[in-house]
Protein backbone atom coordinates (compact mmCIF):
# COMPACT_ATOMS: atom_id res chain seq x y z
CA UNK A 1 0.00 0.00 0.00
CA UNK A 2 1.47 3.26 -1.04
CA UNK A 3 2.23 5.64 2.09
CA UNK A 4 0.84 9.32 2.20
CA UNK A 5 4.16 10.63 1.37
CA UNK A 6 4.32 8.63 -2.08
CA UNK A 7 0.75 10.37 -3.04
CA UNK A 8 1.83 13.81 -2.02
CA UNK A 9 5.36 13.34 -4.39
CA UNK A 10 2.43 11.96 -7.28
CA UNK A 11 0.80 14.80 -6.88
CA UNK A 12 3.43 17.31 -6.87
CA UNK A 13 4.86 15.81 -9.97
CA UNK A 14 1.40 15.82 -11.80
CA UNK A 15 0.66 19.39 -10.92
CA UNK A 16 4.28 20.31 -12.25
CA UNK A 17 3.60 18.55 -15.65
CA UNK A 18 0.56 20.15 -16.04
CA UNK A 19 1.71 23.67 -16.06
CA UNK A 20 4.44 22.98 -18.22
CA UNK A 21 2.33 21.24 -21.03
CA UNK A 22 -0.32 24.30 -20.45
CA UNK A 23 1.80 27.71 -19.93
CA UNK A 24 -0.27 27.96 -16.88
CA UNK A 25 1.64 29.24 -14.11
CA UNK A 26 2.25 32.48 -12.06
CA UNK A 27 1.43 35.24 -14.21
CA UNK A 28 -0.42 32.94 -16.96
CA UNK A 29 -2.54 32.13 -14.30
CA UNK A 30 -3.83 35.83 -12.91
CA UNK A 31 -4.09 36.59 -17.21
CA UNK A 32 -6.27 34.03 -17.13
CA UNK A 33 -8.10 35.00 -13.79
CA UNK A 34 -8.24 38.60 -15.71
CA UNK A 35 -10.11 37.57 -18.55
CA UNK A 36 -12.71 36.02 -16.79
CA UNK A 37 -13.13 39.06 -14.74
CA UNK A 38 -13.39 41.08 -17.24
CA UNK A 39 -16.17 38.49 -19.46
CA UNK A 40 -18.19 38.46 -16.29
CA UNK A 41 -17.60 42.02 -16.73
CA UNK A 42 -19.01 42.62 -20.06
CA UNK A 43 -21.70 40.46 -19.46
CA UNK A 44 -23.33 43.17 -16.92
CA UNK A 45 -26.16 44.94 -19.14
CA UNK A 46 -27.85 46.74 -17.01
CA UNK A 47 -28.50 50.66 -17.07
CA UNK A 48 -30.45 52.38 -14.36
CA UNK A 49 -32.82 55.35 -14.30
CA UNK A 50 -33.40 57.10 -11.44
CA UNK A 51 -37.21 58.65 -10.63
CA UNK A 52 -38.05 60.60 -7.54
CA UNK A 53 -41.44 61.71 -6.96
CA UNK A 54 -43.10 64.64 -3.81
CA UNK A 55 -46.42 65.11 -2.69
CA UNK A 56 -48.50 68.38 -2.72
CA UNK A 57 -47.24 71.98 -3.37
CA UNK A 58 -48.94 74.06 -1.60
CA UNK A 59 -49.77 77.40 -1.08
CA UNK A 60 -51.94 78.47 1.89
CA UNK A 61 -52.03 82.26 2.48
CA UNK A 62 -48.90 82.38 5.82
CA UNK A 63 -46.69 80.70 3.19
CA UNK A 64 -47.12 83.79 0.53
CA UNK A 65 -46.64 86.04 3.93
CA UNK A 66 -43.56 84.12 5.18
CA UNK A 67 -42.13 84.42 1.82
CA UNK A 68 -42.51 87.84 0.91
CA UNK A 69 -39.52 89.77 1.60
CA UNK A 70 -40.67 93.66 2.02
CA UNK A 71 -37.17 95.41 1.56
CA UNK A 72 -36.73 93.52 -1.89
CA UNK A 73 -40.85 93.80 -2.74
CA UNK A 74 -39.75 89.88 -4.16
CA UNK A 75 -40.70 86.83 -2.85
CA UNK A 76 -38.08 84.10 -1.70
CA UNK A 77 -38.82 79.91 -1.35
CA UNK A 78 -35.17 78.75 -1.41
CA UNK A 79 -35.59 78.01 2.37
CA UNK A 80 -38.57 75.78 1.68
CA UNK A 81 -35.80 73.71 -0.77
CA UNK A 82 -32.99 74.19 1.29
CA UNK A 83 -32.18 71.05 2.55
CA UNK A 84 -33.74 68.58 -0.08
CA UNK A 85 -32.55 70.01 -3.74
CA UNK A 86 -29.69 67.54 -3.19
CA UNK A 87 -32.06 64.78 -3.11
CA UNK A 88 -34.29 66.08 -6.13
CA UNK A 89 -31.04 66.87 -8.22
CA UNK A 90 -29.76 63.94 -8.01
CA UNK A 91 -32.53 62.09 -9.59
CA UNK A 92 -32.68 61.75 -13.74
CA UNK A 93 -36.59 62.71 -13.70
CA UNK A 94 -38.70 64.68 -10.54
CA UNK A 95 -41.95 65.25 -10.07
CA UNK A 96 -43.80 67.29 -8.08
CA UNK A 97 -47.68 68.23 -7.79
CA UNK A 98 -48.55 71.56 -8.26
CA UNK A 99 -51.55 72.11 -5.60
CA UNK A 100 -52.00 75.90 -6.93
CA UNK A 101 -52.40 78.38 -9.72
CA UNK A 102 -49.90 81.23 -10.28
CA UNK A 103 -50.60 84.81 -10.00
CA UNK A 104 -48.59 87.82 -11.35
CA UNK A 105 -51.24 90.49 -10.51
CA UNK A 106 -50.16 91.22 -6.73
CA UNK A 107 -53.87 89.79 -5.80
CA UNK A 108 -52.69 86.29 -3.84
CA UNK A 109 -54.89 84.00 -1.76
CA UNK A 110 -54.43 80.34 0.12
CA UNK A 111 -57.20 78.00 0.67
CA UNK A 112 -59.95 77.77 -0.15
CA UNK A 113 -58.65 79.24 -3.77
CA UNK A 114 -54.74 79.10 -4.39
CA UNK A 115 -53.05 81.38 -5.81
CA UNK A 116 -49.42 82.05 -5.02
CA UNK A 117 -46.63 84.56 -6.65
CA UNK A 118 -44.99 82.88 -10.10
CA UNK A 119 -41.99 82.93 -8.23
CA UNK A 120 -42.49 79.97 -6.05
CA UNK A 121 -41.93 77.89 -9.83
CA UNK A 122 -38.66 79.72 -10.42
CA UNK A 123 -37.79 78.11 -7.26
CA UNK A 124 -39.04 74.87 -7.73
CA UNK A 125 -36.87 74.80 -10.93
CA UNK A 126 -33.88 75.80 -9.22
CA UNK A 127 -34.33 72.97 -6.37
CA UNK A 128 -34.32 70.55 -9.62
CA UNK A 129 -37.57 69.56 -10.34
CA UNK A 130 -38.58 68.30 -14.29
CA UNK A 131 -41.89 67.67 -14.34
CA UNK A 132 -44.94 69.91 -12.76
CA UNK A 133 -48.33 67.92 -12.26
CA UNK A 134 -50.95 70.01 -12.68
CA UNK A 135 -54.25 68.52 -12.37
CA UNK A 136 -55.60 68.54 -9.29
CA UNK A 137 -58.92 69.66 -7.58
CA UNK A 138 -57.39 73.08 -7.00
CA UNK A 139 -56.97 73.92 -11.08
CA UNK A 140 -59.40 76.07 -12.13
CA UNK A 141 -58.82 78.18 -8.34
CA UNK A 142 -58.48 81.23 -10.47
CA UNK A 143 -60.31 80.04 -13.84
CA UNK A 144 -58.70 80.84 -17.15
CA UNK A 145 -56.56 83.62 -16.49
CA UNK A 146 -55.00 80.76 -13.57
CA UNK A 147 -54.87 78.42 -15.60
CA UNK A 148 -53.38 79.30 -18.90
CA UNK A 149 -50.59 81.63 -16.78
CA UNK A 150 -49.46 78.91 -15.15
CA UNK A 151 -48.58 77.12 -17.95
CA UNK A 152 -47.06 80.28 -19.16
CA UNK A 153 -44.91 80.34 -16.31
CA UNK A 154 -44.19 76.85 -16.52
CA UNK A 155 -43.21 77.05 -20.32
CA UNK A 156 -41.03 80.45 -19.46
CA UNK A 157 -38.71 78.70 -17.10
CA UNK A 158 -38.54 75.24 -19.33
CA UNK A 159 -40.05 73.06 -16.90
CA UNK A 160 -42.13 70.23 -17.86
CA UNK A 161 -45.42 69.59 -16.91
CA UNK A 162 -48.75 68.09 -17.88
CA UNK A 163 -52.51 67.38 -17.24
CA UNK A 164 -54.06 70.87 -17.82
CA UNK A 165 -53.53 71.97 -21.22
CA UNK A 166 -54.55 75.61 -22.83
CA UNK A 167 -57.42 73.89 -25.47
CA UNK A 168 -58.09 70.77 -27.33
CA UNK A 169 -55.08 70.96 -29.91
CA UNK A 170 -52.35 71.68 -27.19
CA UNK A 171 -53.92 68.56 -25.62
CA UNK A 172 -53.74 66.29 -28.54
CA UNK A 173 -50.39 67.17 -29.27
CA UNK A 174 -48.83 66.99 -26.31
CA UNK A 175 -50.79 64.12 -24.30
CA UNK A 176 -49.59 61.52 -23.17
CA UNK A 177 -46.18 62.81 -21.97
CA UNK A 178 -43.07 61.03 -23.65
CA UNK A 179 -40.07 61.89 -21.85
CA UNK A 180 -37.19 60.39 -23.08
CA UNK A 181 -33.59 60.24 -21.35
CA UNK A 182 -29.87 58.79 -22.58
CA UNK A 183 -28.21 58.26 -19.42
CA UNK A 184 -26.05 55.08 -17.91
CA UNK A 185 -25.39 53.94 -21.24
CA UNK A 186 -28.82 53.57 -22.51
CA UNK A 187 -31.87 55.52 -23.57
CA UNK A 188 -35.16 55.39 -21.74
CA UNK A 189 -38.32 56.59 -23.08
CA UNK A 190 -41.32 57.19 -20.33
CA UNK A 191 -45.17 58.17 -20.75
CA UNK A 192 -46.60 59.82 -18.22
CA UNK A 193 -50.42 60.28 -17.71
CA UNK A 194 -52.49 62.26 -14.98
CA UNK A 195 -56.46 62.84 -13.25
CA UNK A 196 -58.03 64.52 -10.72
CA UNK A 197 -61.45 63.56 -9.39
CA UNK A 198 -62.89 67.00 -9.96
CA UNK A 199 -62.28 70.57 -9.71
CA UNK A 200 -64.16 71.54 -6.63
CA UNK A 201 -67.04 72.59 -8.46
CA UNK A 202 -65.37 75.10 -10.53
CA UNK A 203 -65.95 74.70 -14.49
CA UNK A 204 -63.29 74.08 -16.81
CA UNK A 205 -63.78 77.05 -19.35
CA UNK A 206 -63.20 76.58 -22.84
CA UNK A 207 -60.99 76.28 -24.22
CA UNK A 208 -59.16 74.69 -21.74
CA UNK A 209 -58.81 71.12 -20.77
CA UNK A 210 -58.41 69.47 -17.33
CA UNK A 211 -57.75 65.93 -17.15
CA UNK A 212 -60.85 64.34 -15.09
CA UNK A 213 -60.49 60.40 -14.22
CA UNK A 214 -62.68 58.78 -16.59
CA UNK A 215 -62.17 55.30 -17.25
CA UNK A 216 -63.24 55.10 -20.83
CA UNK A 217 -60.90 58.06 -21.75
CA UNK A 218 -57.94 56.89 -19.49
CA UNK A 219 -57.84 53.75 -21.75
CA UNK A 220 -57.65 55.22 -24.97
CA UNK A 221 -54.74 57.43 -23.41
CA UNK A 222 -53.13 54.03 -21.92
CA UNK A 223 -53.03 53.14 -25.85
CA UNK A 224 -52.13 56.48 -27.10
CA UNK A 225 -49.18 55.86 -24.91
CA UNK A 226 -48.52 52.68 -25.85
CA UNK A 227 -47.85 53.39 -29.59
CA UNK A 228 -44.78 55.44 -28.74
CA UNK A 229 -43.25 52.07 -27.02
CA UNK A 230 -42.50 53.33 -23.82
CA UNK A 231 -40.59 51.31 -21.48
CA UNK A 232 -43.05 52.53 -18.66
CA UNK A 233 -46.11 54.15 -18.18
CA UNK A 234 -46.65 56.12 -15.23
CA UNK A 235 -50.08 57.65 -13.97
CA UNK A 236 -50.57 60.58 -11.20
CA UNK A 237 -53.95 60.11 -10.02
CA UNK A 238 -54.92 63.03 -7.29
CA UNK A 239 -58.19 60.73 -5.67
CA UNK A 240 -59.13 59.59 -2.30
CA UNK A 241 -60.59 60.84 0.65
CA UNK A 242 -58.57 63.76 2.55
CA UNK A 243 -56.73 62.91 6.17
CA UNK A 244 -57.12 59.03 5.54
CA UNK A 245 -53.78 56.66 5.78
CA UNK A 246 -55.17 53.78 4.48
CA UNK A 247 -56.40 53.89 0.42
CA UNK A 248 -60.07 53.75 0.04
CA UNK A 249 -61.50 50.14 -2.15
CA UNK A 250 -61.90 52.65 -5.03
CA UNK A 251 -58.55 53.72 -4.94
CA UNK A 252 -57.03 50.05 -4.75
CA UNK A 253 -59.70 49.23 -7.17
CA UNK A 254 -58.76 51.88 -9.76
CA UNK A 255 -54.81 51.15 -9.08
CA UNK A 256 -55.20 47.44 -10.12
CA UNK A 257 -57.46 48.22 -12.99
CA UNK A 258 -54.27 51.03 -14.63
CA UNK A 259 -51.80 48.07 -13.88
CA UNK A 260 -54.25 46.19 -15.91
CA UNK A 261 -53.86 48.69 -18.68
CA UNK A 262 -50.65 48.61 -18.53
CA UNK A 263 -49.41 51.07 -16.43
CA UNK A 264 -46.76 50.55 -14.30
CA UNK A 265 -46.24 52.86 -12.10
CA UNK A 266 -48.65 55.23 -9.96
CA UNK A 267 -48.50 57.99 -8.00
CA UNK A 268 -51.33 59.27 -5.79
CA UNK A 269 -51.76 62.43 -4.17
CA UNK A 270 -55.03 64.74 -2.87
CA UNK A 271 -55.39 63.23 1.02
CA UNK A 272 -52.46 65.58 2.46
CA UNK A 273 -50.99 62.73 4.13
CA UNK A 274 -49.50 59.58 3.73
CA UNK A 275 -51.01 56.29 2.85
CA UNK A 276 -49.33 52.86 1.67
CA UNK A 277 -46.96 52.47 -0.71
CA UNK A 278 -47.67 48.66 -2.13
CA UNK A 279 -45.63 46.33 -5.07
CA UNK A 280 -47.58 43.69 -6.96
CA UNK A 281 -47.30 41.32 -9.91
CA UNK A 282 -49.40 41.70 -12.79
CA UNK A 283 -49.47 38.43 -14.68
CA UNK A 284 -49.98 37.92 -18.40
CA UNK A 285 -53.58 36.38 -19.71
CA UNK A 286 -51.83 33.01 -19.51
CA UNK A 287 -50.02 33.32 -16.41
CA UNK A 288 -46.76 32.69 -18.41
CA UNK A 289 -44.99 35.82 -17.26
CA UNK A 290 -45.05 38.90 -14.94
CA UNK A 291 -44.32 42.40 -14.50
CA UNK A 292 -43.63 44.31 -10.86
CA UNK A 293 -45.50 46.97 -10.56
CA UNK A 294 -45.87 49.72 -7.91
CA UNK A 295 -48.11 52.35 -6.24
CA UNK A 296 -48.04 55.29 -3.81
CA UNK A 297 -51.26 55.82 -2.88
CA UNK A 298 -50.49 59.23 -1.49
CA UNK A 299 -47.57 60.92 -0.57
CA UNK A 300 -48.89 63.57 1.59
CA UNK A 301 -47.83 67.34 1.65
CA UNK A 302 -44.59 67.85 0.53
CA UNK A 303 -44.81 71.87 1.97
CA UNK A 304 -48.19 73.23 3.38
CA UNK A 305 -49.07 75.71 6.23
CA UNK A 306 -51.35 72.81 8.21
CA UNK A 307 -50.99 71.87 11.09
CA UNK A 308 -53.93 69.53 11.82
CA UNK A 309 -55.09 67.23 11.63
CA UNK A 310 -52.23 65.26 12.13
CA UNK A 311 -49.55 63.54 9.69
CA UNK A 312 -50.49 66.62 7.41
CA UNK A 313 -46.44 68.04 8.58
CA UNK A 314 -45.30 65.37 6.70
CA UNK A 315 -45.05 63.91 3.82
CA UNK A 316 -42.86 61.67 1.62
CA UNK A 317 -39.45 61.77 -1.46
CA UNK A 318 -40.84 58.52 -2.80
CA UNK A 319 -37.31 57.49 -5.08
CA UNK A 320 -37.75 54.51 -8.06
CA UNK A 321 -35.28 53.10 -10.17
CA UNK A 322 -35.94 51.97 -13.42
CA UNK A 323 -33.52 48.94 -15.03
CA UNK A 324 -33.16 48.23 -18.27
CA UNK A 325 -31.12 45.17 -19.60
CA UNK A 326 -30.02 45.17 -22.99
CA UNK A 327 -29.49 41.42 -23.39
CA UNK A 328 -33.06 40.63 -22.89
CA UNK A 329 -34.42 43.95 -23.95
CA UNK A 330 -36.97 44.33 -20.62
CA UNK A 331 -37.10 47.63 -18.32
CA UNK A 332 -38.23 46.81 -15.17
CA UNK A 333 -39.37 48.35 -12.00
CA UNK A 334 -36.07 47.82 -9.32
CA UNK A 335 -35.63 49.24 -6.26
CA UNK A 336 -38.01 51.70 -4.37
CA UNK A 337 -37.56 53.61 -1.32
CA UNK A 338 -39.14 56.25 0.69
CA UNK A 339 -37.34 59.34 2.53
CA UNK A 340 -39.50 61.01 5.20
CA UNK A 341 -39.63 65.10 4.42
CA UNK A 342 -41.25 67.31 7.60
CA UNK A 343 -42.24 70.55 7.18
CA UNK A 344 -40.52 72.50 9.59
CA UNK A 345 -41.57 76.39 10.45
CA UNK A 346 -38.78 78.37 12.15
CA UNK A 347 -39.82 81.65 13.99
CA UNK A 348 -42.73 79.96 14.05
CA UNK A 349 -43.24 81.64 18.13
CA UNK A 350 -43.03 84.79 16.39
CA UNK A 351 -45.73 86.75 16.25
CA UNK A 352 -45.17 88.47 12.37
CA UNK A 353 -45.41 85.53 10.15
CA UNK A 354 -43.30 87.44 7.61
CA UNK A 355 -40.42 86.42 10.43
CA UNK A 356 -41.89 82.44 9.65
CA UNK A 357 -39.36 80.27 7.16
CA UNK A 358 -41.08 76.93 6.00
CA UNK A 359 -38.14 74.53 5.28
CA UNK A 360 -38.70 70.98 4.33
CA UNK A 361 -36.56 68.67 6.43
CA UNK A 362 -35.20 64.92 5.66
CA UNK A 363 -35.32 63.77 8.67
CA UNK A 364 -32.71 61.25 8.79
CA UNK A 365 -30.36 63.45 7.84
CA UNK A 366 -30.44 64.87 10.79
CA UNK A 367 -31.29 62.55 13.28
CA UNK A 368 -27.59 62.58 12.24
CA UNK A 369 -26.75 65.39 12.92
CA UNK A 370 -26.37 66.06 16.96
CA UNK A 371 -25.11 69.58 16.75
CA UNK A 372 -28.52 70.27 16.31
CA UNK A 373 -27.83 72.46 12.72
CA UNK A 374 -31.31 74.32 12.59
CA UNK A 375 -31.34 75.06 16.66
CA UNK A 376 -34.92 73.84 16.42
CA UNK A 377 -36.39 73.84 19.90
CA UNK A 378 -36.95 70.70 21.70
CA UNK A 379 -40.41 70.00 21.55
CA UNK A 380 -40.13 70.51 18.16
CA UNK A 381 -37.59 67.86 17.48
CA UNK A 382 -39.76 65.56 19.91
CA UNK A 383 -42.64 66.30 17.49
CA UNK A 384 -40.54 65.93 14.04
CA UNK A 385 -39.33 62.31 15.56
CA UNK A 386 -42.71 60.89 17.61
CA UNK A 387 -44.30 61.82 13.63
CA UNK A 388 -41.69 60.00 12.10
CA UNK A 389 -41.52 57.17 13.70
CA UNK A 390 -45.47 56.72 13.29
CA UNK A 391 -44.84 57.33 9.58
CA UNK A 392 -41.89 54.60 9.86
CA UNK A 393 -44.21 52.23 11.24
CA UNK A 394 -47.15 52.88 8.68
CA UNK A 395 -45.06 52.17 6.12
CA UNK A 396 -43.02 49.41 6.85
CA UNK A 397 -46.11 47.21 7.98
CA UNK A 398 -47.03 47.30 4.12
CA UNK A 399 -43.22 46.46 2.64
CA UNK A 400 -42.11 50.02 2.19
CA UNK A 401 -38.33 50.79 2.75
CA UNK A 402 -36.36 53.53 3.67
CA UNK A 403 -33.80 55.09 2.64
CA UNK A 404 -31.27 57.26 5.37
CA UNK A 405 -29.96 60.26 4.31
CA UNK A 406 -26.66 61.33 5.79
CA UNK A 407 -26.42 64.47 7.09
CA UNK A 408 -23.00 65.45 5.37
CA UNK A 409 -24.88 64.36 1.75
CA UNK A 410 -27.84 67.16 2.58
CA UNK A 411 -25.94 70.26 4.17
CA UNK A 412 -23.43 71.99 1.60
CA UNK A 413 -20.39 73.95 2.23
CA UNK A 414 -21.85 77.66 2.76
CA UNK A 415 -25.67 76.17 3.30
CA UNK A 416 -26.99 78.22 6.41
CA UNK A 417 -29.74 77.63 8.87
CA UNK A 418 -33.14 78.60 7.38
CA UNK A 419 -33.21 81.79 8.87
CA UNK A 420 -30.55 83.19 7.22
CA UNK A 421 -30.22 84.80 3.79
CA UNK A 422 -28.15 82.67 1.33
CA UNK A 423 -28.36 85.18 -1.91
CA UNK A 424 -29.73 88.88 -0.51
CA UNK A 425 -32.60 90.07 -2.92
CA UNK A 426 -31.88 93.20 -4.59
CA UNK A 427 -33.17 96.04 -2.78
CA UNK A 428 -36.65 97.89 -4.29
CA UNK A 429 -36.53 101.14 -5.64
CA UNK A 430 -40.15 101.81 -4.76
CA UNK A 431 -42.30 100.64 -1.47
CA UNK A 432 -44.30 97.42 -2.85
CA UNK A 433 -47.05 96.21 -0.70
CA UNK A 434 -48.16 92.44 -0.81
CA UNK A 435 -51.84 92.21 -1.41
CA UNK A 436 -52.70 88.55 0.27
CA UNK A 437 -56.04 87.46 1.29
Amino acid sequence: MMTFAVYSIIFLLSLISFQACTGLGGKDVDYIEAKVEKKEAAKDSLHRLKLVFVGDIMGHGDQIRSAFDPESGMFDYEPCFRYIRPIIESSDFAFANLELTLNDKNYYSGYPLFRSPDALAGYLKQAGFDIIITTNNHSNDNNKYGLMHTLDVLDSLKLMHTGTFRDTAEWEQSYPMILEKETDGAKFRLALIAYTYATNGIPTQKPNVVNEIDTAQIRKDIEKAKKSNPDMIIAYMHWGAEYQRIEAKTQSDLAKWLWSQGVDIVIGSHPHVIQPIRSDTVYNADSTEGRRVVCAYSLGNFISNQFHPVHTEIGLIFEIEIIKNDKTGKTVIGNHNYIPAWRYIHNEKKKKVSEWVHTIIPVSAFESDTLNFLTMPKAKIKEMLSLTEMTRKHLNKFGATERLINFKDIVRIGMLPPGEVVTPLPSSEKPFVVKVN
